[in-house]
């Protein structure tokens, strides 16, 4: 599978332009964009009336070819010009091609009274206004049209990029269109992974248009993709439980078992062969009657201390990966623990939750450990690390993670709606699976170990982030296909793994 991109604007026209040059021009992307999206639309919605808002630029081109192909679906589109005319030669030229096709063309700005009646018979609206070349302030007759269509029952669709919405810096005003879902054509615009862009764009489906991979010479970050399967550890019938390597997850105390339990689940659900439970003894007592098939080695009781470094690093001599921090508590004495598996080991080691915590004081200490530290903090977690605001954070995730990866040589998975992974050398990628299944307490712990496990497996660092992400978020999208995701737990996600891996991927 190719590579897909999240770009800027200028560098979406650079690929068009190279686009152009190989052989396929825009006039054929616009007509494949108006293929794609109806064919999408089509697989989700049975044919009904279609409101199709378009602007004089051609992103109304857009909409214009997307309403040819809903009327070839059995929908009956109405087409509502929301300023002038269309202006472009593109636009003129598939409005003029297309304009059979059309039930009725109605101006907002002659009409608009008439258009907001119309609007209220329509099952679907499509936004095909201004695309990504807009930026400041909606004018006020056109946010009293977004205004409408946002509070309607109709499902909402966006071509590219809610209109009223930034496509760099994902700045919006107020009164953009607030769509279902958003097809993002050829690649992810920036803006769209930062508030309050994200808010506005629903889900984000990213549609091939005919833009190769080879046309992409610059962009922001990689996307993860069905691709990072193939990095995934395949079965051979002569194997033992040592090939698949061994995991040593310091994790849980008195008053966190759950983390403990969900992150040693989630890297067994994996495929790890070996997984140790490292932990003060009431969490190893409790999680041991529920999950026989790791090794308990208990460490005290109440909380974990640096007492039990010597015996901790003794194990993890024999470790492939070590997962720390899930559940730990927050304190010196966590620290002082973290820094004796740095010193004494040399595989990778996941750093989550309270092992990030008590980390962060002590940040600028950290030393290169050439790339085998991962971070895995939230947001917040990161303002912490980072000392940075957490709306900054919000609004530049790109830059945030890829500066503080080079700046102290690690692996970060910044994790968000959209989670972003940077590693050492600079290199971004943006995982978008998942859904709202996973805002719940747990999904870190077991996002931490389904890592932790493909790590211990010998899988390549970055890969390995990567999948875990990817995977983690797949799962919830699998298991909301049968359950609302209100009720869908993160513990419950890692059974769903070898169901994926199969269905999808023909991986034993």
């Amino acid at each position: 599978m190719a590579k897909q991109y999240v770009v800027t604007p200028s560098q979406m026209k650079k690929a068009e332009a190279m686009c152009e040059q190989k052989g396929t021009s825009c006039a054929v992307l616009m007509r494949n964009v108006g293929s794609a999206i109806a064919l999408h639309i089509s697989r989700i919605v049975k044919p009904c009336r279609a409101a199709v808002l378009v602007g004089s630029g051609n992103n109304g081109g857009d909409g214009f070819a997307v309403a040819h192909n809903l009327r070839k679906r059995g929908f009956s589109p109405l087409i509502v010009l929301v300023g002038s005319a269309p202006k472009t030669d593109l636009a003129i030229d598939c409005f003029n091609e297309y304009k059979p096709d059309y039930e009725a063309v109605l101006s907002y700005h002659d009409q608009p009274e008439t258009v907001l009646s119309e609007l209220g018979s329509c099952g679907i609206i499509i936004d095909c206004v201004y695309g990504t070349g807009f930026h400041g302030e909606l004018a006020p007759p056109v946010r009293r049209l977004f205004s409408y269509c946002n509070g309607s029952a109709a499902l909402r669709f966006c071509a590219d990029i809610a209109s009223g919405c930034n496509a760099t810096d994902g700045n919006a005003d107020e009164y953009s269109f607030r769509a279902d879902m958003t097809f993002a054509l050829g690649a992810v615009k920036t803006g769209q992974l930062y508030v309050p862009c994200s808010e506005f764009s629903g889900d984000i489906v990213l549609l091939d248009i005919g833009i190769s991979e080879a046309c992409f010479s610059e962009y922001d970050a990689e996307l993860n993709g069905d691709s990072l399967a193939s990095h995934f550890v395949n079965r051979s019938r002569i194997t033992h439980k040592g090939t698949f390597g061994r995991l040593l997850n310091v994790s849980g105390s008195e008053n966190c078992i759950g983390a403990a339990w969900m992150s040693t689940n989630a890297a067994l659900r994996t495929g790890s062969g070996l997984v140790t439970l490292a932990s003060v003894s009431e969490v190893t007592t409790s999680v041991a009657t529920s999950l026989h098939e790791c090794i308990y080695l208990p460490l005290g009781s109440k909380t974990l201390t640096s007492d039990c470094a010597d015996k901790l690093c003794k194990n993890a001599g024999t470790a492939t990966a070590i997962l720390f921090g899930c559940g730990v508590g927050n304190s010196d004495e966590a620290y002082r623990l973290l820094c004796a598996l740095i010193d004494n080991t040399s595989c990778p080691i996941v750093i989550d939750a309270d092992g990030i915590n008590s980390l962060a004081p002590h940040i600028n200490e950290l030393k290169d450990n050439t790339g085998r530290l991962i971070l895995t903090p939230h947001i917040k977690e990161f303002s912490r690390l980072s000392g940075l605001d957490t709306d900054y954070i919000l609004r530049h995730k790109l830059s945030c993670a890829k500066d503080f990866a080079v700046k102290y040589g690690v692996h970060v998975l910044l994790k968000d709606a959209y989670s972003v992974y940077a590693s050492p050398d600079g290199f971004t990628a943006v995982n978008m699976s998942g859904n709202a299944a996973l805002a719940k307490g747990g999904s870190g712990d077991t996002l931490a170990g389904t890592i932790g496990g493909l790590l211990a497996q010998g899988i390549e660092t970055g890969n390995a982030v990567r999948l875990g992400a990817y995977l983690f978020g797949l799962s919830a999208q699998y298991a909301a296909r049968e359950r609302s995701m209100s009720g869908i737990l993160p513990s419950e996600l890692p059974q769903l793994y070898p169901y994926i891996l199969r269905e999808f991927y023909g991986i034993a």
